[in-house]
């Protein structure tokens, strides 16, 4: 029996104004070896232009389903759809409009919708905003699908004890900790003070990765994707795939779009993560210097968010 080949596809993804261009967003997508894309740009910042951008620019054998990202009251959404009918209904545009309103309007739609980085920032994120318990039912009740892997927030707990930069910075606190003579000028008050906090980081990240994963596992299906506001950060959370030659080499791309998430949605995906590949079934992270460059950005600004 032939194998499919393993794919990989970033589910979440924003272009937005002066952030860069389609062809630039293109030429990150091939250099992160992704088969294509979901573009999912927040429903104030005009979706609908930013997939037709992205269509006309897109490379043959790519792929790129519509979406859409929108800010409900018990955080953001994720919804995704074969076709661009997506961008045409109201509600998807309201601010702060109903997730089970939302969630109901999507399935009768066959639309799919996942719970956007479920343990992400507190003020954007299903779980502190509803409680872990009422997600937990809400997810079950009405079958939905869970983002288990969020790249700015998963991409860290990869790399964050590993990371040069980050161990050079301990280092320094501990030596400041130590040291007399700062003692005596009080700058060791303040190394532990950041030294505490560099470890409640450190802990809050593998935290909010773990609890996505163990989430997604009574999720109806999960989706994944890197999340990033910049184009240079597509690709560090993707989503994993046996993708048939037949879904592949398919010229009406509705129908390519259709059947990817219906494997999406009947939970048929080889993984969830951060960027690397598969060896003999085994998947393996990227270990590149860019990848911990990345982590490090991407630490600053969930810190930056956080104070």
């Amino acid at each position: 029996m032939v194998k499919n080949m393993l794919y990989n596809l970033d589910m979440h993804t924003h272009l937005g104004p002066k952030k860069g261009s389609a062809k630039t967003y293109w030429k990150y997508i091939k250099k992160s070896n992704l088969i294509g894309t979901a573009i999912t740009e927040y429903n104030y910042l005009n979706p609908k232009k930013a997939y037709y951008d992205l269509l006309v620019r897109k490379p043959k054998g790519m792929i790129l389903i519509p979406g859409i990202k929108i800010k409900t009251d018990s955080g953001e959404v994720l919804i995704y759809s074969p076709d661009d009918d997506i961008y045409n209904y109201s509600l998807l545009y309201e601010d702060n409009v109903s997730l089970k309103r939302l969630i109901d309007f999507a399935n009768k739609k066959n639309y799919l919708i996942s719970i956007a980085h479920p343990f992400g920032l507190i003020s954007n994120s299903a779980s502190y905003i509803l409680g872990l318990d009422k997600l937990e039912k809400l997810i079950k009740d009405k079958k939905i699908g869970v983002e288990a892997y969020t790249g700015t927030i998963g991409y860290l707990y990869y790399y964050l004890y590993d990371s040069f930069f980050l161990r050079k910075i301990r280092s320094i606190l501990d030596f400041l900790e130590i040291k007399s003579f700062f003692k005596t000028i009080k700058l060791s008050k303040l190394s532990e003070f950041f030294t505490h906090k560099l470890d409640q980081k450190s802990y809050d990240v593998v935290y909010r990765f773990e609890a996505a994963i163990k989430l997604g596992k009574i999720a109806s299906y999960v989706t994944a994707g890197s999340g990033s506001y910049t184009l240079d950060g597509i690709g560090s959370g993707i989503l994993t795939m046996d993708i048939p030659k037949y879904i592949l080499e398919e010229t009406d791309y509705i129908k390519q779009n259709k059947d990817l998430l219906n494997k999406i949605s009947k939970k048929k995906i080889k993984a969830v993560g951060p960027p690397g590949k598969y060896d003999d079934d085994l998947f393996q992270r990227s270990t590149a210097r860019k990848t911990k460059i990345r982590a490090y950005k991407d630490l600053m600004y969930l810190t930056e968010r956080s104070v």
